[in-house]
């Protein structure tokens, strides 16, 4: 087996890891929600904080499915233009579109790092059951920077793709 290919299956396996992770707490947010639902419904008080574990999971579930859905090219993407003007210029585009993709999630890990910076140094905490918020926004960064070396192997596929395309 190549390099790779090698390297093709190693992120692809660990992008279906971190998106099982977020399943999981999607899973969790999703039981919890119903018990609270079900709480209301018996007129029983609701889950103190409810809101609170919302905001510091759904980061979490989000982010969880960036790497797969980079690695597996499934974000958005407009196919007929490149089809329209041939395998070239189609690879062109497409490795455009990977390089402006890497420079967004770059820019976005950026900011993603910022923000965990903050929540850190300020000790932030959730409203009402004062959920320190570090250590989930900490998670939720580490998926989005697994994300840069992701979309920087899309980028060397596409340009590859570029260099061995043949013109119309």
């Amino acid at each position: 087996m190549m390099l790779s290919e090698r390297l093709q299956r190693y992120l692809e396996n660990l992008s279906k890891i971190l998106a099982s992770v977020g399943f999981i707490f999607l899973v969790f947010i999703s039981f919890l929600t119903m018990f609270d639902a079900v709480m209301r419904w018996a007129v029983l008080p609701s889950i103190p904080g409810f809101l609170d574990w919302g905001r510091i999971i759904f980061p979490i579930i989000i982010c969880s499915v960036f790497p797969a859905v980079l690695i597996n090219k499934r974000n958005v993407s407009i196919k007929f233009l490149g089809g329209f003007l041939g395998k070239k210029p189609n690879a062109l585009l497409e490795f455009l579109a990977a390089s402006l993709t890497f420079l967004f999630f770059l820019l976005l890990a950026w900011q993603f790092v910022l923000t965990g910076i903050d929540v850190t140094v300020n000790h932030r905490v959730t409203g009402t059951v004062k959920i320190p918020v570090a250590p989930w926004w900490w998670i939720a960064t580490t998926f989005v920077i697994f994300c840069v070396p992701v979309q920087i192997w899309m980028v060397v596929k596409s340009f590859i793709e570029l260099k061995t395309s043949k013109s119309d």
